[in-house]
């Protein structure tokens, strides 16, 4: 066995056991091998998320009519597919944006599309002129990059969908396990925020709890992420310092002075 082949074997093993872990970050994504649900396939995995708004899983025809949308919108599961341009749309009835672990499971049974959510089962179907949903692209989780064409997504706006924030684990097609192509700004669960460093501009990260806590005061800025730069609109105690510096250098000898 080669190294390439023992790596992607590692990299398959460390992704699907101990999962990914996602904060938000603008620009993140997780990029696996192409998911065939052309007709008939089952996608599981199980997450937790406190987020109500995000972009869990998406792949699409390369711009034309076909996409496979799974998101999180006002704290429910909604899946959006279209087939040859007809497009259905399903909701979960429970919520999911309760930090707890769910099992979420997506069936393609040609023109029938399902989504399970811990067991419960809601569907729909479309009628279009072709019978199988047509995919060119590969499954991203929790993002999109930022550098494909606008031309190259059949569902443009899911460049502007505010990320997934949570941890998704045991990612399978069926009963088989994707292959990790490539991620972005998303570590394994087991190693840490700190590891890829969400903090900007020179900021330090460490972890409270497991969280990342970003240290800004040696950068000129502020936020979460040291992301917002900090104007000084009054002067603060160094420029106040400053200017009675001066004015004591400003002051004439003692012998100078009148008397």
């Amino acid at each position: 066995m080669d190294l390439l082949s023992i790596s992607i074997r590692l990299q398959l093993f460390l992704s699907t056991c101990l999962g990914l872990e996602f904060l938000g970050t603008p620009g993140q994504w997780a990029r696996y091998l192409r998911w065939d649900a052309s007709t008939r396939g089952d996608l599981t995995f199980q997450f937790k998320t406190d987020a109500s708004e995000s972009l869990m899983l998406y792949f699409d025809d390369g711009g034309y009519c076909d996409f496979f949308l799974l998101s999180v919108v006002e704290g429910r599961l909604q899946l959006r597919f279209s087939i040859d341009c007809a497009e259905a749309t399903v909701v979960s009835d429970r919520r999911v944006d309760d930090t707890n672990w769910h099992v979420a499971t997506l069936g393609r049974y040609n023109l029938r599309t399902v989504l399970v959510l811990d067991g419960q089962a809601k569907a729909d179907e479309v009628r279009p002129q072709r019978q199988f949903m047509k995919i060119v692209s590969d499954l991203f989780l929790g993002g999109v990059p930022q550098d494909i064409r606008l031309g190259a997504l059949t569902l443009p706006t899911v460049r502007n969908m505010q990320p997934y924030r949570g941890t998704i684990t045991d990612l399978k097609y069926g009963m088989s396990q994707p292959v990790l192509l490539g991620s972005f700004k998303v570590p394994l669960e087991s190693e840490g925020w700190c590891t890829v460093n969400p903090c900007e501009n020179g900021g330090m990260c460490s972890l409270v709890d497991g969280e990342p806590v970003c240290d800004c005061s040696k950068t000129a800025y502020r936020g979460r992420f040291c992301r917002e730069e900090v104007v000084n609109n009054m002067p603060g105690l160094a420029h106040m310092m400053a200017e009675q510096v001066n004015a004591v250098r400003l002051q004439p000898p003692d012998s100078l002075r009148r008397r």
